[in-house]
């Protein structure tokens, strides 16, 4: 990364401490030249912090602010998150610009307990690596739906028919289907007809769900429920969170469908020599097993969020959009291209997600 991105760490250091503090570790997590990240682990022996440096599109005063507002209301509900703290400035978010582009450093109290990808233990996972500790995640963020917070004016990672920030052009489905629709158009000419029928299903199931997403309740959640953002206690039992930058404002029933989606775990769903190839693509008895693991995750939610008439009429739209287009299935095309018979199926499979009408919420 250029160094014209570099503060001066002393500089940093005295937004917090007194005295330099030992710098126990250092990330360089920075995605290209527009999404600029560092993180410090910092202790002094009395005060340890996790130092955030930032520059990108979706790292601001007002976002900082907002998160710190969230974990505090995380906090509220016995769900542990480390708490933004305010710099010796008394301000949560330290702003600067150098060369006309923005730049924020925050720091947040250092965790209590260890991350899952610290405590990744045979024993934690049923036969089929199903988590012990997952049905808890699901749970709390029913809580949190339950609560219909409305205080960020921002979407959240899990952002489906928006943009999730000012620099994206699309949301993120319709830039998968495109890319999908592209390829298949320069590399499988062939099968180009077919998947342009994919894409005016797929519009047209976006268009039936704007109608009816600006009724649905909404709340503010976490929005990155990866393995190192979950916190476990010593009884390795689900207690929290950290990282809050992703966090936004969205309609409670996407997130909990696609939280419910994503946090399914069986070995049986994915191809044992290729992670990346779902096996419920190509078998239809596979593609139920996963419908029921996903109904298995709507109930634990649905133990502190009780769906509402709007939402489980909504649903059926919702998932025909949600559950199509993604960055897996180009992959995956690029992978079978010399398979004729994967290509059919995997096309028959997108057709038929965006076409059932078989699945209601439980």
């Amino acid at each position: 990364m250029d160094k014209s991105h570099d503060m001066p760490e002393k500089q940093i250091w005295e937004l917090y401490y007194r005295h330099t503090p030992r710098i126990l570790r250092s990330m360089d997590l920075c995605r290209g030249e527009e999404d600029f990240r560092k993180v410090y682990i910092a202790d002094d022996g009395k005060k340890k912090l996790v130092i955030k440096y930032a520059s990108n599109a979706f790292t601001d005063g007002e976002r900082i602010g907002g998160w710190a507002r969230l974990i505090h209301e995380y906090n509220k509900l016995g769900i542990y998150c480390p708490q933004i703290v305010p710099n010796k400035n008394h301000e949560l978010a330290h702003h600067f610009i150098r060369d006309g582009r923005d730049y924020y450093v925050f720091a947040e109290e250092f965790a209590k307990y260890d991350t899952a990808v610290q405590r990744d233990i045979p024993h934690l996972k049923d036969a089929w690596g199903k988590p012990s500790y997952i049905d808890d995640v699901l749970r709390s963020v029913g809580k949190v739906a339950a609560m219909h917070f409305d205080f960020l004016s921002f979407p959240s990672g899990y952002c489906l028919l928006e943009p999730h920030s000012p620099s994206d052009t699309a949301d993120e489905g319709t830039e998968c289907a495109l890319l999908f629709r592209d390829y298949v158009k320069e590399k499988l000419p062939a099968y180009y007809p077919q998947v342009e029928k994919l894409l005016e299903l797929f519009f047209i199931n976006q268009e039936a769900l704007r109608r009816v997403y600006p009724s649905l309740p909404v709340s503010c959640f976490q929005a990155d429920l990866n393995d190192s953002n979950l916190l476990l206690d010593s009884k390795n039992q689900f207690v929290g969170l950290i990282d809050f930058n992703l966090s936004g404002k969205e309609p409670v029933l996407n997130y909990t469908v696609r939280t419910a989606l994503w946090k399914i775990h069986d070995r049986r769903l994915s191809d044992e020599n290729n992670g990346d190839s779902k096996t419920y693509w190509y078998h239809k008895e596979m593609d139920d097993l996963r419908i029921q693991l996903f109904l298995q995750n709507i109930r634990c939610i649905e133990e502190y969020y009780p769906y509402s008439e709007t939402e489980r009429e909504a649903f059926p739209i919702l998932f025909r959009y949600m559950n199509s287009f993604w960055w897996q299935h180009t992959r995956e095309i690029k992978r079978i291209q010399g398979n004729d018979d994967k290509i059919h199926r995997l096309l028959a499979w997108l057709e038929h997600q965006m076409t059932r009408d078989d699945i209601r919420l439980p």
